[in-house]
């Protein structure tokens, strides 16, 4: 399931001529980074970040430590001990957001940490609040599927599920008793879409600040035209765009 990690940007970026010169080509022991201007979007930076990773950890995580030990031992005899990995990144000076192609894990943390370096900024992970989950869903959703409930009856974590959850009686009890345990929500975006088809659902964590996008269908990453009206929906519901 593709996921992006989004953080805010505190403190002066510059020009997008700026912002470039700083990362482009920038590396590091066994990383780098190539930026440059978006071609789509005049606010936009388009950045992606080359690491190197252990293939036995990529064939483990693969195919599991009993399939991967033969394969292992095959391409060590070999010389291959490691492959080239690339995450996608951006950072939109408007809505003053980098978006990591990735989940919250070692490697984003990484990527944030470098970029922090490099352009003397502060990166800090999105929080979406429980209301203003509550208001994207409102109004830029065409269906609601689910929602987490963190600690209520008595339960670490409550999943409600139902197609068109947002006119389910127990959910809207919910929310009305339990708004402020509300941390994630699941809904089919009401975006225009390239091939008009948008009939995926997402996941928005508040406390994680990610989107998650499923099904996965045929394309790991729906295109950016999508996934940008999907985070400046989210951008305007917290005050990013004001």
């Amino acid at each position: 399931m593709p996921t992006i990690t989004i953080f805010r940007i505190e403190g002066k970026l510059g020009s997008l001529e700026e912002i470039v010169k700083r990362i482009d080509k920038k590396s590091f022991k066994e990383s780098w980074f190539v930026a440059k201007k978006s071609k789509f979007n005049k606010n936009e930076i388009f950045i992606q970040y080359f690491y190197y990773q252990k293939l036995e950890e990529v064939l483990r995580k693969v195919l599991g430590s009993e399939y991967a030990e033969d394969v292992i031992g095959l391409l060590k005899v070999n010389g291959k001990v490691r492959v080239l990995k690339r995450v996608y990144c951006y950072i939109n000076t408007l809505t003053k957001t980098l978006e990591v192609y990735r989940g919250p894990d070692k490697i984003t943390r990484e990527i944030a940490e470098k970029l922090e370096k490099l352009l003397g900024i502060r990166l800090k992970r999105l929080k979406i609040k429980p209301e203003q989950l509550k208001q994207i869903y409102s109004n830029y959703s065409i269906e609601l599927r689910q929602a987490f409930f963190e600690n209520i009856n008595g339960l670490q974590m409550q999943v409600l599920k139902s197609r068109n959850l947002e006119r389910n009686k127990l959910f809207e009890l919910c929310i009305k008793k339990f708004l402020q345990s509300l941390k994630a929500i699941t809904f089919r975006p009401r975006i225009k879409s390239l091939n008009h088809n948008s009939k995926y659902y997402i996941t928005i964590n508040g406390d994680r600040g990610t989107i998650k996008f499923f099904p996965n269908g045929k394309f790991k990453w729906r295109p950016r035209f999508e996934i940008r009206q999907i985070l400046f929906a989210v951008a305007n519901v917290i005050g990013l765009l004001r």
